[in-house]
């Protein structure tokens, strides 16, 4: 028996590998990752609002092939609808299918809290508008947000990006960890922790490298839902180097 831990379905946004290899290379033993994609292809208003529709199909054909918990990847469909919306899509979901489902966004919240974050430095590639999102999710949290300027890889925009979803394959970790990095010590003030949303570009090796040189924790969007998903599963799973929400914390209550 293969997934004699668990089977974790998980939709990602993107027609993406980095995705999928990224939660198949940190699996615990005994559990599997069954992968679907949405398709989205470009950074724009419609690709997103129409998105959901096809997750909940998704969900549906993995929850037909026995997974135990479903992963919703993806938070720009969320913050263009606030935090009440992902809530009630979540619950009605989770009804439908009779088994947990971790979606996108609020994960980063409840991740931040856990950690005792309350003055956020938040890294991403959008505009003003999904930044503006992320910030007003947070307030909910009692977080504030410290904005950076969305990251652009050659000046280039695509609707809600400030990189184009597909350009996003050639940010490595180092335009990651020097755009973060800047930005932190740009930003004018203390911060308590740094924020990183978005899986298109290569942030994984970047996170610990930020810590400890800003002396401050990093919390990725991706790992949140990692960390929550697993919560959901009653899995302990401890990592090193995601950072300090998976080394220190995996454990805790949510």
């Amino acid at each position: 028996m293969f997934a004699w831990r668990g089977r974790v379905g998980l939709i990602s946004p993107t027609q993406r590998g980095k995705s999928f290899h990224y939660w198949y290379r940190f699996a615990p033993d005994g559990v599997e990752i069954v992968p679907s994609y949405i398709g989205f292809r470009r950074g724009e208003r419609d690709q997103f609002t129409s998105g959901l529709d096809r997750a909940v199909e998704l969900a549906e054909e993995l929850r037909g092939l026995n997974c135990d918990v479903i992963a919703v990847s993806g938070t720009p469909p969320f913050l263009l609808q606030g935090l009440d919306f992902e809530r009630q899509w979540r619950a009605a979901l989770e009804q439908r299918l009779g088994a947990p489902v971790v979606t996108a966004m609020e994960p980063g919240a409840l991740a931040l809290q856990t950690i005792g974050a309350h003055r956020v430095a938040v890294a991403t590639y959008y505009g003003p508008e999904l930044n503006q999102a992320i910030a007003d999710h947070f307030a909910r949290f009692g977080i504030e947000s410290v904005l950076l300027d969305g990251y652009s890889l050659d000046g280039t925009h695509e609707g809600l990006y400030t990189t184009p979803l597909r350009a996003l394959d050639d940010v490595s970790s180092a335009h990651v960890y020097r755009y973060c990095r800047d930005g932190v010590r740009r930003s004018g003030g203390a911060v308590d922790a740094l924020y990183i949303n978005g899986a298109g570009w290569d942030y994984v090796p970047a996170l610990d490298v930020l810590e400890r040189d800003l002396q401050v924790p990093v919390v990725a969007a991706p790992n949140a839902e990692m960390w929550l998903v697993y919560r959901r599963l009653g899995i302990s799973h401890r990592l090193e180097g995601l950072g300090v929400l998976m080394r220190d914390y995996y454990d805790a209550d949510v």
